[in-house]
């Protein structure tokens, strides 16, 4: 049985977008494409994509996944079999993690007296290390570390290590308040109407629904711990952008000024899919 990529994207949760992506990088293409141009994909395909969001839910980047599904020794069995021992372990690791949590509960209710060394019972994240093994590259050229993921929380929050140069345009988050903490250089925050100068070891809360930006004003890149409550979908954010598509403004369009209405259209949506408004796009940006 033939399916279309709209009937695709329904059942597997991928959006039409990325599945146009996937086809045109070569990591996923359809079965066939029908006399009125659409793109059709069958069982192999169906399973070539539950390979990927595997891999993907793995950590896995979309260059190495591709390069794994093209080797010519590649096996779906064998690799199902590999992804069932790695969900195992990570299975019982989120047990743990769980556990620590309900201990944590239960001391902080007063109810059952907790071990300072249990507090740390469940994963530790080493200095500049990612949680799932990524490196994303936001389209400013910064590195984004994830170290606490929403699913570790139950999607009450998450929390990343930029390495950047700025937090992108002027935006909003509707549901979600922000919190930075400065760990090298010097930093300047516009938050609301007003404006802020942070050195390494200071940090500033910014509430939902408050309009935000912030740059580095050090020589160098500076490096900031950045925590979202509740985690709403900011890792899937900063991984599209990581993996940017063809139509979002690159960094040297930012320089030059050349990008175009469309391209400030679709960050525009990338940020209002992701829970936030952007109210300052290029030249908005500092």
């Amino acid at each position: 049985m033939a399916y279309t990529v709209k009937q695709v994207a329904a059942m597997s949760g991928v959006s039409v977008r990325t599945l146009h992506f996937y086809d045109e990088t070569g990591l996923l293409k359809p079965a066939y494409h029908g006399a009125n141009r659409y793109r059709y994909y069958e069982e192999p395909q169906l399973l070539t994509l539950q390979q990927i969001l595997f891999y993907r839910e793995l950590g896995f980047e979309l260059k190495q996944i591709q390069r794994i599904l093209g080797r010519a020794d590649f096996e779906k069995l064998a690799a199902l079999q590999s992804h069932r021992k790695v969900l195992e372990k990570d299975l019982k690791r989120t047990h743990r993690l769980i556990e620590t949590i309900d201990k944590t509960i239960e001391h902080l209710k007063g109810l059952k007296k907790m071990k300072s060394e249990e507090m740390f019972v469940g994963f530790t994240i080493g200095k500049g290390k990612d949680r799932f093994g990524e490196k994303i590259k936001g389209i400013g050229g910064e590195t984004c570390d994830f170290k606490v993921s929403g699913k570790d929380t139950n999607g009450a929050m998450c929390a990343f290590e930029f390495t950047a140069r700025s937090g992108g345009p002027k935006h909003l988050h509707h549901k979600q308040d922000e919190w930075i903490y400065i760990l090298e250089g010097n930093f300047e925050f516009r938050i609301g109407d007003k404006q802020f100068r942070l050195e390494p070891g200071g940090s500033i809360f910014i509430p939902r629904k408050t309009p935000h930006v912030w740059r580095c004003i050090s020589k160098e890149r500076g490096r900031v711990l950045e925590v979202f409550q509740p985690a709403g979908t900011m890792e899937e954010f900063f991984r599209k952008l990581g993996e940017p598509p063809k139509d979002l403004i690159t960094p040297k369009q930012i320089v030059d000024k050349s990008y175009t209405e469309a391209q400030v259209k679709s960050l525009q949506k990338m940020f209002r899919d992701h829970g936030m408004d952007l109210i300052a796009p290029p030249p908005g940006w500092i």
